[in-house]
């Protein structure tokens, strides 16, 4: 809901207000027992199986906006945990249906990032990120109806390469979407509950393709830094901004 998205923009207003001293940038590990702070947006659209459906795959598309609060556990491993809210809609629902389409809802994610410094300015990172959320809502058909609760989960492996080059670092790398999560439904006719036809499946995907992605992080003074990454792969894609301050 609009509330979430108001709630999670003040959260993190709140803690970046807070920092004093601030040193370097997220997209490298930042440090042992440093924390940086981000304010993400996110879209993301996905070809997903809709089992028991006509259609074989539909396209997915979410909109996401996180805090996400990365601490350095060693120089060279950094974890995340992030809170936000998130929702879903499927362009082709299939067999004639509607689409779907979910309000937000609450979102959250944790992550480890292991960086390898092969040069001062130059570092390889291998990233694993989790994230979930719930969705609901329905779609009709005559007089036929079917209200959907999705609890959706994407696990990212992702390995990335930058450079620091003045204060800009660009970066490239390739990451992978393995999909998971549960559907529960409840179909009705004419207002009335189908029991029979009503119920819960489990979903997954790991046929997801490998996806090439590109971004930059810009540093800004005091600690701050603006980062955009892209990815793009067999109709799927994936844009990310995000705000970031670090400090210790």
């Amino acid at each position: 809901m609009k509330k979430t998205y108001v709630l999670t923009v003040l959260v993190a207003l709140m803690f970046t207000a807070q920092a004093d001293a601030m040193v370097g940038g997220p997209l490298f590990c930042v440090g042992k027992q440093v924390t940086s702070m981000t304010v993400e947006v996110e879209r993301s659209s996905l070809n997903v199986p809709m089992e028991g459906l006509s259609s074989d795959r539909s396209g997915s598309n979410s909109k996401r906006l996180f805090l996400i609060g990365r601490y350095g556990l060693q120089d060279f491993l950094d974890g995340q945990l992030k809170i936000g809210a998130a929702d879903l809609g499927f362009d082709d629902f299939g067999n004639g249906f509607s689409s779907f389409v979910s309000n937000p809802s609450l979102a959250w994610g944790a992550g480890l990032r292991a960086g390898l410094s092969i040069t001062e300015k130059l570092e390889l990172n291998a990233n694993l990120s989790y994230m979930g959320f719930t969705a609901e809502g329905e779609v009709t058909r005559a007089e036929r109806s079917i209200s959907n609760a999705y609890l959706w989960q994407e696990v990212i492996p992702a390995i990335t390469m930058g450079y620091s080059i003045s204060d800009v670092t660009p970066y490239v790398g390739v990451g992978k979407v393995y999909l998971m999560g549960r559907r529960d439904f409840d179909v009705t006719y004419s207002g009335d509950l189908l029991e029979m036809a009503s119920g819960s499946e489990e979903f997954s995907d790991g046929k997801q393709p490998m996806s090439p992605l590109v971004g930059l992080e810009w540093h800004l003074p005091d600690g701050y830094s603006l980062t955009g990454e892209a990815s793009s792969s067999d109709g799927d894609w994936n844009i990310t901004l995000g705000l970031s301050q670090t400090l210790r």
